[in-house]
C-alpha cells in the first residue's frame, strides 16, 4: 500500500520523528480500514493502535522535561489511555494547571507507604488516631476477610457494611431484619475478588491494600439521608477548596466553597445537581483545622469529614479523587486552589519496595 511507505533514513534518525512516522502509518492504516468497510473490530484495533502511538510520542516529549524513567511507562500509559477515553485529550504533566492534570502528576511522582495506609479505610484509622485522637472515629463492630465471616447475629440493628479497598462497596443497613443476605453476599464477594480499584486509571495504591470487609457504626440511622459530606481538598497542609455534598442518596447536590465558606459556584461533578443550601456550621473552623492536621504530611489529599451532634468524624482520605477525571468545567478553575512543590519527586512505590 503506497500510503504505508517506509520512513526515510534522515527522518528515523530522530526518535521523535521516527515515532511521528509510525503514528502517520498507523493513522493511514485506520483510514484504510474505514474506507474499505472493515468490521468494527478492525476499526477499533486501528484506533487503539493510533492512541498507543500518540501516547508513545507524548512519552518521548515528556521524558525530556520530566523525571520519567522506564519504570514509569506502564503507569504513564494507563493514565493517558484512561484520561483520553474519559475526556478526549491528554493531561498536561509539564505545566499542570487543572485539578485533573495535577492529580495525574501526583500519581506518577508522589508515591509512599503513608499514602497506601491512608487509602485503606481501616489503615487510615491509626493515622487519624495519632493526629486527632479517637473522637473522630466511628466504632468498628467486626472486620473479616470474607462476607461469610461476618456474624450478623452479633451486629446491632443498624450499621454500615463496607470494604476497605475500593469505592462504592458500601451498604447502609437501617434494620438488619430486612436484609437480603444473598444479594449482599454477591455484592461484597465480587468487590473482594475483582481487579484492584482504579488500576485502569493509574490509581496505583489500592493494589497494595489487604482486602477486608467490615461493619461500622451507622451515623444518624433515623435520618433518611446521611449527614452532609464536607470534602476538603488540601495541598501542602492547607485547605484549597471544599466540595460540599448533601441530600446524598435522595437527591444529591453539590457546592464548591472557599475555606471561608463562600460559594465558588463551580461545578466539579456532573453526577450531582448544583446546590445552594450551604450554611457555615458553627464548628467550621474546627472542621478546617481537623482537615489541615490530617493533610499536613501530603502534597495533596482530599479529607472527607462529617459532623453529628457537634462531633467531627473522618470518612476517608482520598489521593486521586474521581481518578482525576472530573468532567465539570469547575475542575479547570479549581486547580488554581491546589498548589504543591513539583520540584521534589518520589520514586515509584513498586520499584522502591523491590529494592528493600
Amino acid at each position: 500500500m503506497g500510503c504505508l511507505r517506509r520512513a526515510s533514513a534522515d527522518r528515523t534518525s530522530n526518535p521523535v520523528a521516527k515515532h511521528q512516522e509510525i503514528f502517520y502509518q498507523i493513522s493511514a492504516f485506520g483510514s484504510l480500514c474505514q474506507s474499505a468497510g472493515y468490521k468494527m473490530n478492525s476499526q477499533t484495533f486501528a484506533q487503539s493502535k493510533i492512541l498507543s502511538g500518540r501516547i508513545r510520542l507524548k512519552w518521548i516529549q515528556d521524558k525530556s522535561r520530566l523525571p520519567l524513567t522506564s519504570d514509569h511507562w506502564p503507569l504513564y500509559r494507563k493514565i493517558h489511555r484512561s484520561y483520553f477515553n474519559a475526556l478526549g485529550k491528554f493531561p498536561n504533566l509539564v505545566n499542570s494547571r487543572s485539578l485533573n492534570d495535577k492529580v495525574q502528576w501526583l500519581k506518577l511522582f508522589d508515591q509512599s507507604d503513608q499514602i497506601i495506609q491512608c487509602s485503606d479505610k481501616l489503615g487510615v484509622r491509626e493515622f487519624a488516631k495519632e493526629k486527632l485522637g479517637t473522637s473522630c472515629l466511628l466504632d468498628i463492630y467486626q472486620v473479616a476477610d470474607t462476607f461469610q465471616d461476618i456474624n450478623f447475629d452479633k451486629l446491632p440493628k443498624s450499621f454500615v457494611l463496607k470494604t476497605n479497598h475500593d469505592s462504592g462497596s458500601v451498604v447502609l443497613v437501617r434494620d438488619k431484619s430486612t436484609l437480603d443476605l444473598a444479594a449482599l453476599e454477591s455484592k461484597f464477594s465480587e468487590s473482594l475478588q475483582r481487579a484492584p480499584h482504579g488500576a485502569h486509571a493509574g490509581e496505583w495504591g489500592y493494589e497494595f491494600i489487604s482486602r477486608k470487609i467490615f461493619a461500622e457504626e451507622f451515623m444518624e440511622p433515623e435520618n433518611p439521608a446521611p449527614p452532609p459530606d464536607y470534602k476538603f481538598h488540601c495541598s501542602s497542609g492547607k485547605v484549597g477548596f471544599v466540595h460540599f455534598l448533601y441530600d446524598r442518596g435522595v437527591d444529591t447536590k453539590e457546592q464548591t466553597l472557599t475555606p471561608e465558606g463562600r460559594d465558588l459556584e463551580f461545578r466539579l461533578s456532573l453526577h450531582y445537581k448544583k446546590g445552594n443550601d450551604f450554611k457555615r456550621p458553627k464548628n467550621w473552623t474546627h472542621l478546617i483545622a481537623a482537615a489541615e492536621k490530617l493533610a499536613e504530611n501530603f502534597k495533596y489529599v482530599r479529607i472527607d469529614l462529617y459532623q453529628s451532634q457537634d462531633r467531627i468524624y473522618l470518612g476517608e482520605m482520598t489521593f486521586w479523587p474521581h481518578a482525576g477525571l472530573y468532567k465539570g468545567d469547575g475542575q479547570e478553575k479549581l486547580g488554581e486552589f491546589i498548589e504543591f512543590d513539583r520540584q521534589t519527586v518520589k520514586p515509584l512505590y513498586r520499584a522502591t519496595s523491590q529494592t528493600q
